[in-house]
């Protein structure tokens, strides 16, 4: 059995576990658990975590990069788009 603890649906184990135990550690995040954090000499080093809820992340990431982008849009000057066109077929 992997020697381990768990707090709130997140696994701690040390690298050596993970070593001996990749299949134990795999099922451990097929099952539920969040994620699970490798740690070395008691220190975290590495954390784990299941394909689809990686993917999910970086949408999430993705997402609050484009609202970041639209809201430091939101403090740029603007002006009516038939301007715009008009200032492209002077320079065209």
């Amino acid at each position: 059995m992997m020697t381990n603890k768990v707090i709130n649906m997140t696994t701690i184990i040390p690298v050596s576990d993970l070593r001996r135990k990749t299949s134990d550690v795999m099922k451990t995040l097929r099952e539920g658990s969040d994620v699970v954090y490798i740690t070395q000499h008691g220190r975290p080093t590495a954390v784990l975590l299941d394909y689809e809820q990686y993917e999910a992340l970086l949408a999430e990431l993705e997402d609050l990069a484009d609202l970041a982008s639209l809201e430091e849009a939101a403090d740029e000057p603007s002006r009516p788009y038939e301007e715009f066109l008009a200032e492209l077929e002077t320079k065209g």
